[in-house]
């Protein structure tokens, strides 16, 4: 069965045909000049010498091999326009920005604010901001209004944005099934629903918070640090997660993960540990606007962003487990 993604099917996938773009939208530039370089010199060679035949081939050798090289990008771009997204390397084809520039994110309502987690001196990858987007895009749909909610539960599965420690009860099968039907972009979490599921089991951060936080600043694992280096929140480098050419903003470099699902154990941790336990270093309660007072100091939007995404994926409970 042919799996229809909006984006890229994993961060290896994405960085790899990144890359390749990249190196294409460079060839399709200095290979030409070179080339047209050359044609000049057959060209004044020939006008001292009209008869040289050799010259003459060499001259129109070097013109349709310029035409080609500029040209071939434009091609391929256009197979992958026509293939569309119904393969995996098609739509992150698609989906991948032009040459020479990169795809990142960041909370889109809090312009130009650097936010940080102080705890482990960690905060989001510096990027353009993005308006919110349908859900069916993959995005969240929030109109800027936020208020402390109330415990969802359908069945067994719970959404409790007023205690982020009460897990969903949710099995990977679930999940996927949640992620499927809430379609665009966050199908992109679906390889990942295991490491989830086990993160909000071992570490008691409910997956519907994990999620959102971690979608919100990853872009839906698009931003470049999630594609490049497995890491989903801009988390700072350390001696046990070195840069390993990761980049870095104003507040220092981001840490590479060897997986995403290293990096998910690692945050579901980093949350229950330090914000959603009593004793915490920077426990305020078990609200995202609790968690966000050190998580994210100054971003007052961030915790009706984080829990508008959280309910647009527990809308789709019902599709699963009916």
């Amino acid at each position: 069965m042919i799996q229809l993604l909006s984006s890229c099917s994993s961060p290896a996938l994405g960085a790899t045909l990144s890359a390749f773009k990249k190196i294409l939208g460079l060839i399709q530039i200095i290979v030409p000049i070179l080339l047209i370089v050359g044609l000049s010199i057959h060209i004044i060679q020939l006008v001292h010498n009209p008869d040289d035949q050799k010259r003459k081939k060499k001259a129109i050798t070097s013109l349709i091999a310029a035409v080609l090289v500029f040209f071939i990008p434009m091609f391929i771009d256009a197979i992958m326009g026509l293939v569309g997204d119904n393969f995996s390397v098609s739509s992150c084809w698609n989906s991948i920005n032009n040459p020479g520039t990169t795809t990142s994110y960041v909370d889109p309502y809090n312009r130009g604010k650097k936010s940080s987690l102080v705890g482990d001196q960690s905060d989001y990858e510096k990027g353009k901001p993005k308006p919110a987007a349908s859900s069916s895009s993959g995005q969240s749909t929030w109109d800027g209004q936020y208020v402390e909610g109330t415990a969802q539960q359908i069945g067994d599965v719970v959404w409790d944005s007023t205690n982020l420690n009460r897990i969903s009860n949710l099995t990977s099968t679930q999940l996927i099934g949640i992620l499927n039907a809430h379609g665009g972009k966050a199908r992109n979490f679906i390889p990942y629903a295991q490491a989830l599921i086990t993160a909000e089991q071992k570490h008691s951060v409910n997956v519907f918070f994990l999620i959102g936080v971690e979608a919100l600043e990853s872009g839906w694992v698009t931003s470049k640090i999630s594609r490049n280096c497995n890491n989903l929140g801009g988390v700072r480098e350390t001696k046990a997660h070195p840069s390993n050419g990761c980049g870095s903003n104003s507040g220092g470099g981001f840490a590479y993960f060897n997986s995403v699902p290293e990096f998910i154990d690692y945050h579901g941790s980093l949350l229950h540990t330090k914000y959603l336990t009593p004793g915490g270093p920077y426990y305020e309660g078990t609200t995202p606007s609790a968690v966000v007072k050190h998580y994210c100091p100054g971003c007052s939007n961030w915790p009706g962003e984080v829990t508008s995404i959280a309910n647009s994926l527990f809308k789709h409970v019902p599709q699963v487990i009916k």
